[in-house]
């Protein structure tokens, strides 16, 4: 019998087989792992997350024989991963060009320029862009199993409870971190590389991009089940839970210090609050009636709910707000861009030094230092140090060039783009990618990529979005 088209779905949802059970397994595994281990910074953590990719891998080649086997039609999904065959085209070809040899110059080991061939694309470390693209196309593929393997909406709803419970997990793991005062993660048992962690991530903002991911995840759960409306009390009703769940994940990102982070969460509540108020009122006068009292209701409980985050919160974001103050103060003194914006001037002379094809993938820490303007004011000879851009986009352009970065645009824009938005009645997978637009907003002053579990949970929600959308468009009623 043909397999069922990925980008179709059968009247009733048919009994998960075993490869659609270890899609999900395999996906909600990795990302729970990832996060619970220091978000995936630590270099064994990453060797962990490059061999389970490669299992993620595997699944995807067993569906793909699968469908070749059973003669189904020709999945789309496959289409839409041309720009990762071309990505992995332009970093492959680059490792058989490299444009840096490593050195030993005073006794220290060093990159010394070699001369590539000037119309290829080239890599500084070859050994570092292949483990990086390794890492890369684990994540991608098996995400993307999602959209190849998964044939009801309701087992991937069961997918994004886990992933959603799990960060509600870790948002009270760290708030009471926080307001115990720990030195370290794990309440100071692991010292942290960075001063402003949070939960069991490293960096604070990474924990930011994570959870405005995970509180668009609840807000489609939360509005999905509120507008099904199955007769229950609101006691009993999955929707209190979730709006308590988006209320600690919310909460948990001004507690964790991150500013900017707080904005895309405040952006995203804000958008979800206009959104459902405007929906009740229309919902109320459809009926013939009125729309006042509830209305008021939903801006009370919004203020509220804004109220005690503030309050649970005060103590560091009256810290912040003093820092942030001084900094303002600190710019306009010396008249100066600061050292963020002399970065991202830095990083696209690198990027424009190489337009098309960059200077190679995880090349960024090591060839930055040529075009680095920056030097310490008390201690002038001394250079500041970058291993990341604090900008996805242009550390993008600058390691694979226009042409890698058009690759990895067209990766996420063709999907979304070939879906039919009109048949697509759910908001599940429109609050799915709400999220993760801001998170790509955010990469243009951050680097929330570089994380491996924001990296994990934005595929992973990208094509569950996709994937629910597909089956949205077609599915009857009942097999919701």
């Amino acid at each position: 019998m043909p397999a069922p088209d990925p980008g179709s779905a059968p009247s009733r949802a048919p009994r998960p087989d075993r490869l659609e059970q270890l899609v999900l397994l395999h996906v909600g595994a990795m990302v729970v792992f990832t996060s619970w281990a220091f978000g995936g910074q630590a270099p064994w953590v990453r060797t962990v997350l490059a061999w389970g990719g490669t299992v993620g891998i595997g699944l995807f080649l067993a569906a793909v024989v699968r469908r070749w086997r059973q003669g189904g039609p020709r999945s789309p999904a496959l289409r839409y991963l041309l720009p990762l065959w071309g990505y992995d085209l332009l970093v492959g070809v680059s490792c058989l060009n490299p444009g840096f040899r490593e050195a030993l110059v005073g006794g220290e080991p060093s990159l010394v320029m070699i001369n590539p061939v000037p119309w290829l694309p080239s890599a500084a470390l070859p050994r570092l862009a292949l483990q990086e693209l390794w890492q890369f196309n684990g994540i991608v593929l098996s995400t993307c199993n999602l959209l190849l393997a998964v044939q009801s909406r309701r087992r991937l709803r069961g997918l994004l409870l886990v992933l959603a419970g799990n960060a509600v997990v870790l948002a009270v793991l760290g708030t009471f971190q926080k307001l115990g005062q720990a030195d370290g993660l794990w309440f100071g048992l692991v010292p942290s590389p960075q001063p402003r962690f949070f939960s069991t991530f490293v960096y604070h903002n990474h924990w930011g991009a994570f959870t405005v991911l995970n509180t668009a995840v609840c807000l489609g759960l939360l509005l999905h089940y509120a507008r099904r409306g199955d007769g229950r009390s609101l006691g009993q009703s999955p929707v209190l839970t979730g709006a308590v769940a988006v209320f600690l994940l919310a909460a948990s990102v001004p507690l964790s210090a991150s500013r900017s982070s707080t904005v895309l969460i405040g952006l995203l509540l804000a958008g979800a609050f206009v959104h459902v108020l405007v929906q009740v009122i229309r919902r109320r006068r459809r009926a013939g009636r009125p729309a006042a009292l509830p209305a008021a209701a939903i801006v009370v409980t919004a203020a509220a709910a804004l109220a005690a985050a503030a309050y649970l919160g005060q103590d560091v974001i009256a810290q912040r707000a003093r820092l942030t103050s001084a900094q303002l103060a600190e710019i306009a003194r010396e008249d100066t861009l600061n050292s963020r914006l002399a970065l991202y001037r830095d990083t696209w002379r690198m990027a424009a030094a190489r337009p098309w094809f960059g200077w190679g993938l995880e090349s960024y820490a090591r060839v930055f230092r040529i075009f680095n303007t920056q030097r310490a004011a008390e201690l002038w000879i001394w250079i500041p140090y970058y291993a990341e851009a604090h900008n996805d986009w242009l550390q993008s352009l600058a390691e694979v060039g226009f042409v890698g970065t058009g690759l990895l645009a067209l990766l996420v824009l063709w999907p979304v783009a070939a879906v039919r938005w009109r048949r697509v009645g759910s908001v599940v997978p429109r609050y799915l990618l709400a999220g993760g637009g801001l998170v790509l907003l955010y990469a243009w002053v951050e680097f929330p990529f570089a994380n491996p579990a924001v990296m994990l949970t934005f595929c992973a929600t990208f094509y569950g979005a996709l994937r629910y959308a597909a089956l949205e468009s077609r599915a009857a009623p009942d097999a919701s």
